[in-house]
């Protein structure tokens, strides 16, 4: 029966720079007073507003996500939902946090959604606009850990943001290999899930970390399975590992096989028999003395 550590039932977010805030998204992010001011000012749906709260709770988990929740369970009635968010707002901007001002996180998700359809002007002062509102927004709230809750297998479980795995293994988080399991069932790119697959595996051969050798082995059973594909370095470091695992499993069934290295050959189809071997040497030998 998998575990929590092994499984999930992620949803799909979209990257900060491929559109318009949508669920789970760099918008998923806000803190209450941005997402309450985004629907107040036309930004977001009523419905859109109800999404980004909920995951956005699930993200943070009780306590830090009640504000959220308090935006989710008005519905997309618009009369209770701009109470809510109207009060959250007045009680909120000002003090501090990751915002002062709601508009700044709306004005650089603008240009970022811009940028990435080639229609904004002024390139060169965009480019270092967005490098900060990124820097701002995004990495140093994974930096300090804020932007989900790390104590809380079913949220990690969730996330497609590899800003907040680095972040995690900087921090030394205890879960984060749930988390790069996560990455592996929920991110698009498998250039970006399996440096940190191989980052697992390689902080947990070195500090023989039982635990998370295993779910840095599931997240690459995961990424075989769902993108047919492997580099080099995770499977240096998946040959330091006990054979007949999981990712030796999903590798042998979805990976080319003639991108699969010798030794997972060998453990696969067992060691040739001794007969076999003398008769591919002496043909060997015959061809050479022919030729």
């Amino acid at each position: 029966m998998p575990t929590p550590d092994e499984t999930a039932a992620p949803p799909q977010p979209l990257g900060e720079a491929e559109g318009a805030p949508s669920p789970g998204g760099s918008a998923a992010a806000l803190p209450p007073p941005e997402l309450a001011w985004g629907y107040l000012n036309g930004r977001l749906t009523a419905a859109d507003t109800g999404t980004l709260a909920f995951l956005r709770r699930c993200d943070l988990g009780p306590g830090p996500g009640e504000a959220f929740a308090r935006i989710h369970a008005r519905g997309t009635d618009p009369s209770p939902l701009a109470a809510v968010c109207r009060e959250t707002v007045d009680g909120r901007t000002g003090r501090g946090g990751d915002a002062e001002d709601p508009r700044r996180v709306w004005d650089y998700l603008e240009l970022s959604h811009r940028l990435s359809r080639g229609d904004a002007d002024g390139g060169e002062v965009s480019g270092p606009q967005l490098a900060a509102g990124r820097r701002e927004f995004l990495l140093s709230r994974a930096a300090s850990g804020r932007g989900m809750n790390w104590q809380d297998s079913s949220a990690l479980l969730g996330t497609d943001r590899p800003e907040e795995v680095d972040a995690a293994f900087e921090r030394g988080e205890e879960l984060v290999g749930v988390a790069v399991i996560g990455l592996a069932l929920t991110h698009p790119d498998p250039a970006a899930i399996l440096p940190r697959v191989a980052r697992a595996l390689d902080r947990a051969l070195a500090s023989s970390d039982p635990r998370l050798r295993h779910q840095g082995i599931v997240a690459l059973a995961h990424t075989a399975r769902l993108h047919r594909t492997v580099d080099r370095r995770c499977l240096d470091l998946l040959r330091r590992c006990p054979r007949g695992s999981e990712a030796d499993d999903d590798l042998w069934v979805y990976v080319p096989r003639r991108r699969l290295p010798w030794w997972l050959w060998r453990h696969r189809l067992g060691e040739p028999p001794r007969r076999w071997l003398r008769r591919v040497g002496k043909a060997l030998s015959g061809a050479r003395g022919g030729g």
